[in-house]
């Protein structure tokens, strides 16, 4: 019986090594994998910097608008402490925006493909680096469904963590494949090796290290097996000055784009914080690798400033006892690719561990390691196939068992957690509950809450903020809008001074008047508000926020036809927003032609239906056209959404009382 069933299984395991044996198959196979794990991220919102990245931003909106993108900040319109140049991504963001628009599914359908070519580009280079084709498939299967990816895939605006592995993995293998090329071949492999690069670093910076890649490579793997010291070094560096050529031009052009950007470091710790505090950054990547549960894109981790055990020490010696396990490894393998892949780990996350471009307490993000996590991918498959046969089990079963199992939990760890990418309101819940001392998850909450109407709860998170991190200047314009929409106009006009005192730099952005404007204006201090809208339309026509918020403002101030106008622009701007339309459907009511508002108001409500106060005025509308059901249903839904609405209960009070 025994002998049977083991024969049937290795037929069966024969069968499967048979059919995905083809690469083609092999990669159509990781590709489906891929896709049904994260599948689901289609019916997600944009969330987070999706908005300023995104739905805010001008530069997409045209091709006409391209040499721009190689020329600013990809944060242009924004304040920010940091400046990115990425001209690819924008280039990459205007052609989803040419093909779909705002529609939040095929922006996740276009993150989720860029990280299958990633996968796929994963596999080609474990296969030249190993030199085995399923350690290699099982490579790509572990980077296609490990968790720590998740905030890549599962969120549109860290896509260009996706492109700049792809772009990097492919011109590794352009270099291999110039380095065993004939020397017809040579050159064509050469120069495709340098362009992808190129593309890489016009996609994120985290491409600056390849490099030192090339360099550690061809150092560890000389032509001449037996060559010296002395002649590794020389090979490496000839080998490495074609691509330092390439990374020193795109520097300048980087330099240039950006050269109206202040320096942007942190100005409060000094190197020696940032050697102190590297250890701990160093062992929370690798504990997230090794263990990928509770993730989220709001960690908090501070500058060690004191020479704690647990915080320098432990994490030091696991690191030491890490490196030298893989030392060992390496020398038992005897071709330095298990060197390489620990190496590879290490100097592709160099570019996120320069410290004091961050944050205090934004240090460590899981997109920094998607690139790195290339090597951690290798290095797994690589023991993977390695296990032993245990007594009467076949190492070939044991190494199915055990890929299945590791498979099995990634592709449910995956599925779990990208659930609180979904929108922001998960996103805030999931940081503020891992995270909570962590003032940016406090301030997305309570802004999440406000919007929705829950004032208390918005103003609490908001000034637990402020006194527990002063220095998070965010907070107060978290409270002061909280302050401003529950119509605590005093405290939220005082909060709002502190804040525009302490970070002058947003009042001057275009995003920062666009939302300064908008609540100067539910403050009714609409001169203030209005010069503000002056200023930013005459600078940026088409910024969506501006618009938006100006309409909002002209409606408040009781100017219909200004407001029709603004926010008329604001639907063509973003036809697939439910906000602009209904303040003009609100706008339309407002100045006396109900049956032109209510088109709009019932609009806003087919597409968002979670906003309580859509809900309330198209009652308001259907009441006045004398559909009083329809009104009864409108007002009823208002207050699922917002128990606390006092206008809505006497209103459904008064048609109930009919």
């Amino acid at each position: 019986m025994n002998e049977t069933h083991d024969q049937s299984e290795a037929s069966a395991l024969e069968s499967l090594s048979s059919y995905l044996s083809k690469p083609w198959i092999l990669v159509l196979s990781l590709a489906i994998v891929t896709f049904l794990v994260y599948s689901g991220t289609l019916a997600f919102e944009f969330v987070w910097d999706d908005g300023p990245q995104i739905v805010n931003n001008p530069i997409i909106r045209t091709w006409a608008n391209l040499p721009r993108a190689f020329g600013s900040d990809l944060w242009y319109h924004v304040a920010r402490h940091q400046v990115y140049y990425r001209p690819l991504f924008v280039a990459w963001s205007m052609l989803n925006y040419m093909l779909i628009g705002l529609r939040p599914w095929g922006w996740h359908l276009g993150a989720v493909l860029v990280h299958i070519g990633a996968v796929a580009s994963v596999f080609w280079l474990a296969w030249k680096l190993t030199r085995e084709y399923w350690t290699a498939a099982l490579a790509g299967l572990i980077f296609a469904l490990h968790p720590i990816h998740v905030e890549v895939v599962a969120w549109v605006s860290a896509a260009s963590d996706s492109m700049v592995a792809m772009f990097t993995a492919l011109a590794f293998v352009a270099f291999l494949n110039g380095k065993d090329s004939t020397k017809q071949n040579r050159t064509a492999w050469q120069v495709a090796s340098l362009a992808l690069l190129l593309c890489a670093l016009l996609t994120k910076e985290m491409a600056i290290s390849f490099t030192a890649l090339v360099a550690i490579y061809v150092w560890l793997r000389p032509t001449d097996g037996k060559a010296s010291v002395w002649q590794r070094t020389w090979e490496a560096a000839v080998a490495a000055i074609p691509y330092a050529v390439v990374t020193v031009a795109y520097a300048g052009l980087r330099m240039r784009a950006l050269a109206h950007s202040p320096a942007q470091f942190d100005v409060q710790h000094g190197m020696v914080d940032m050697v102190r505090t590297l250890p701990l950054v160093l062992a929370f990547y690798l504990e997230k690798l090794v263990v990928p549960v509770g993730l989220t894109g709001l960690y908090y981790m501070t500058y060690v400033t004191a020479q704690t055990f647990s915080q320098i020490i432990l994490p030091f010696l696991i690191l030491g006892c890490v490196v030298a396990t893989l030392l060992y490894w390496n020398r038992q393998e005897g071709n330095a690719t298990v060197a390489f892949a620990g190496i590879w780990m290490l100097v592709g996350l160099v570019p996120a561990l320069y410290l004091r471009n961050f944050d205090n307490g934004s240090l460590v993000h899981d997109r920094y390691i998607y690139l790195p996590s290339i090597g951690f991918a290798i290095l797994l498959a690589i023991g993977l196939r390695r296990l032993p046969g245990i007594h009467s089990w076949h190492a070939t079963c044991i190494q199915a068992v055990a890929v299945t199992g590791l498979c099995l939990f990634y592709a449910g760890a995956s599925i779990w957690q990208q659930t609180y990418w979904a929108s922001n309101l998960l996103l805030a819940v999931r940081g503020e509950q891992l995270c909570p001392e962590n003032p940016q998850a406090k301030v997305l909450l309570s802004t999440e809450y406000s919007q929705r109407g829950a004032n208390d709860r918005a103003i609490e998170l908001a000034t637990a903020a402020v006194q527990d991190h002063p220095e998070y200047v965010y907070g107060m314009l978290a409270l002061a809008e909280a302050d401003i929409r529950a119509q605590h106009f005093e405290e939220g006009g005082m909060w709002l001074d502190r804040f525009v005192s302490a970070s002058p730099e947003f009042a001057q952005s275009l995003t920062g008047m666009a939302s300064l404007a908008g609540l100067y204006g539910r403050m009714k201090n609409f001169q203030h508000a209005t010069e503000l809208c002056d200023r930013l339309l005459a600078k940026e026509p088409n910024l969506y926020s501006a618009v938006y918020n100006c309409g909002n403002i002209q409606l408040m101030a009781g100017k219909y036809a200004e407001a029709e106008r603004l926010l008329s622009r604001a639907v063509s701007l973003e036809p697939l927003q439910a906000a602009p339309k209904h303040f003009l459907g609100r706008t339309l009511f407002e100045d006396g032609r109900n049956r032109e508002a209510q088109a709009y108001l019932q609009a806003a409500v087919v597409m968002d239906p979670t906003v309580w106060d859509y809900h309330y005025w198209l009652g308001k509308s259907l009441e006045l056209t004398g559909n009083t059901a329809g009104a009864r249903n409108e007002y009823r839904q208002a207050l699922q959404l917002n128990r606390d609405s006092a206008e809505t209960k006497l209103r459904l009070a008064a048609l109930e009382a009919k």
